[in-house]
């Protein structure tokens, strides 16, 4: 969906120096851009991040690691580390799981505990079709998972909303309202709270795009009471593809004054190094700001909170270049109650439906179908390689 697209570009993704609280704050607008992106899916290019070099303005160090899927290219893992007198600690990872087609089904964030990795959060992705129709976020109590708030999404022409639920225990209450509003050369982003009964504004930001859909200039106002004010505003100055630099000014009441600003720099469209500066009298001096890090030519984009990042890539069709489709027999054919999978080094097997859902996975190579109707289904079979194959199964 086009605008699916658009607004991958300008979503944000919170990653970089932040506290735990912080990351589990984050999950919503992480998961979010996560859905948008429908992250499994390679884009124009199969040059990715591998690892990502966070220093902040005080001196500290962050990393995070990206792990892909060797057979299929999907974003698998993210494992964020910090460094301690020259020793690297993990501290967070986040781990996806998708559905056949592609789309995330599932982001769960662990942290460690020093012994093992914990379950802390995660967020479960629904659709219908192609598009997004819902996200619901959960926290571990230590015995389950508890609801926290979901997003529902409703597109109407030129209009995306997006209704955020949050959950009192017992039942749901809205509580916040996204409206998207698209044109050729803009996206406006409303933002409303309930209250009274009644939605109020809150926030309004106004993307300007160029004729290639890039964003050029973002625009953000708070509502005061009467009247809609001006915050921020950040321009983006492109060189081809790419953007070379961003500017962020701040509104002083009467006019706009330097903030922070960003510069890039790029190879074969992809930004290895960023940089962000904030405005000290007459100069700049190295700050912590959302450093925006475009790779295959704007088709995705990561945000780290820091001073300085430095990115390494991977060319994904060389670390899967020897991988080899997993050999594998499914059998009685067709199926009633059980099937056997005989596979070499067999690690999990997944049924999905024709629309791409998937239905049941099982870590033993006996599998149970019998709550199956019958009818076609797509049996997906992983080595513990990583390398997967699929096949048709036939129940009846």
């Amino acid at each position: 969906m086009k605008k699916t697209w658009i607004l991958m570009a300008v979503l944000v993704m919170a990653l970089g120096n932040t506290s735990f609280a912080q990351h589990k704050t984050n999950l919503k607008t992480k998961a979010t851009q996560t859905a948008f992106k429908h992250f499994g899916v390679r884009d124009e290019s199969t040059v990715v991040p591998q690892t990502a070099l966070c220093t902040s303005a005080d001196g500290g160090l962050m990393r995070t690691t990206y792990i892909y899927d060797e057979y299929d290219y999907y974003l698998i893992e993210e494992l964020e580390e910090t460094n301690e007198d020259g020793i690297w600690y993990p501290e967070y990872r986040y781990t996806y799981d998708y559905d056949f087609s592609g789309n995330v089904l599932e982001m769960l964030l662990q942290w460690n505990d020093g012994d093992d990795w914990a379950d802390e959060a995660r967020a479960t992705f629904e659709y219908d079709g192609d598009d997004l129709a819902q996200v619901v976020y959960q926290y571990w109590d230590g015995d389950d998972w508890m609801n926290e708030m979901k997003e529902v999404y409703t597109y109407v022409g030129d209009v995306m909303t997006v209704l955020f639920w949050e959950w009192n225990g017992t039942t749901w209450s809205s509580s916040e309202l996204y409206t998207y509003t698209y044109s050729a050369t803009t996206i406006e982003v409303l933002m409303q709270y309930m209250q009274g009964g009644a939605w109020q504004n809150e926030e309004k930001d106004l993307y300007t795009l160029d004729f290639d859909g890039n964003v050029i200039e973002i625009l953000q106002q708070d509502w005061a009471s009467t009247t809609w004010t001006n915050v921020y505003k950040t321009t983006y100055d492109f060189e081809g593809s790419v953007f070379t630099s961003k500017l962020r000014e701040d509104w002083d009441g009467s006019a706009w004054v330097d903030g922070l600003k960003f510069e890039y720099v790029y190879t074969a469209g992809n930004a290895i190094k960023g940089e962000c500066m904030a405005a000290s009298g007459n100069g700049w001096e190295p700050a912590d700001g959302d450093i925006e890090m475009a790779y295959g030519y704007n088709a995705a984009n990561k945000e780290y909170y820091c001073w300085q990042v430095e990115i390494e890539y991977v060319d994904l069709t060389g670390i899967g270049e020897n991988a080899t489709p997993v050999a594998f027999t499914v059998y009685p054919t067709p199926a009633t109650d059980e099937v056997t999978i005989a596979a070499a080094a067999f690690d999990r097997a997944e049924v999905y439906n024709l629309t791409g859902q998937k239905l049941m996975e099982s870590r033993v190579a006996q599998m149970s179908v019998a709550t199956l109707a019958p009818g076609l289904y797509i049996i997906k079979v992983y080595d513990l390689e990583g390398r997967s194959a699929a096949q048709r199964l036939v129940v009846r």
